[in-house]
């Protein structure tokens, strides 16, 4: 009759390795806890600023920074990033579509849990394209270089029919409005001189101003950069109670 083999002791798991099993678990329950807080809060806040800014469609909202419970402590949030899209500004006669908002508000303080959001400073940056340009002043704008825009007309020269440019360089007034300055006018063709009464009417082109008023949290423009891709806006604000 064979002898049964012998039984092995069943190791016992060390209590370091517990500890440690334990702790990583505590961690990622920590950090699931914490994302989860951080979703919750954003999209409190994309609520709340979708209400007081009265914006079409909710905008996107990023708490930076890591860990978020620690922020929620001290009811401090350094920077928070949204951007929102097809944003509408302007005067009640024209207004005009930003394809899209980038901002940051900066030293973030909530009001009564979340009923209201205090911002210390905010900065944003936007684009206002050609054909929306064009289709507020009525002429058809592109980028001629040199940070200036460009438009065209045809005019009549001695019973010829020419088609003149005009460009100019973009700036901003009041802190809401763009304007046009340092008009150039010329046409294609060789040789021809331009009578003053061509010039304006090419210069006319750049004759008005375009309202920009209504950007969301009280932002004034700063600067105007136009490049390839439109009208870049800068904007800032300071000191905003969202509620």
């Amino acid at each position: 009759m064979s002898t049964p083999p012998p039984v092995r002791p069943r190791r016992r798991r060390s209590p370091l390795v517990t500890l440690l099993v334990l702790l990583v678990v505590l961690a990622v329950l920590v950090v699931v806890a914490d994302r989860v807080g951080l979703l919750v809060a954003e999209r409190q806040i994309a609520k709340r600023v979708q209400s007081s800014q009265d914006l079409d469609r909710r905008p996107s909202v990023d708490i930076e920074g890591f860990p978020f419970f620690t922020q929620v402590l001290a009811n401090r949030y350094p920077t928070v990033h949204l951007t929102a899209q097809d944003l509408m500004v302007g005067s009640s006669d024209r207004r005009v579509r930003l394809a899209d908002l980038d901002a940051r508000l900066h030293d973030v303080k909530t009001i009564d849990n979340f009923s209201g959001v205090s911002v210390e400073t905010a900065d944003g940056m936007a684009v206002l394209s050609y054909a929306e340009l064009s289709r507020a002043l009525g002429v058809t704008l592109s980028y001629a270089g040199g940070g200036r825009v460009q438009g065209s007309s045809s005019v009549e020269v001695l019973g010829q029919t020419v088609t003149g440019t005009a460009s100019a360089a973009v700036g901003v007034a009041g802190g809401d409005e763009l304007t046009f300055s340092s008009v150039r006018v010329g046409v294609p063709q060789a040789g021809i001189s331009i009578p003053k009464e061509v010039t304006d009417q090419l210069s006319s082109l750049f004759e008005s101003k375009l309202s920009l008023r209504g950007l969301p949290f009280h932002l004034r423009i700063q600067r105007l950069v136009a490049d390839e891709d439109g009208v870049h806006i800068a904007a800032t604000a300071r000191g905003l109670t969202l509620s």
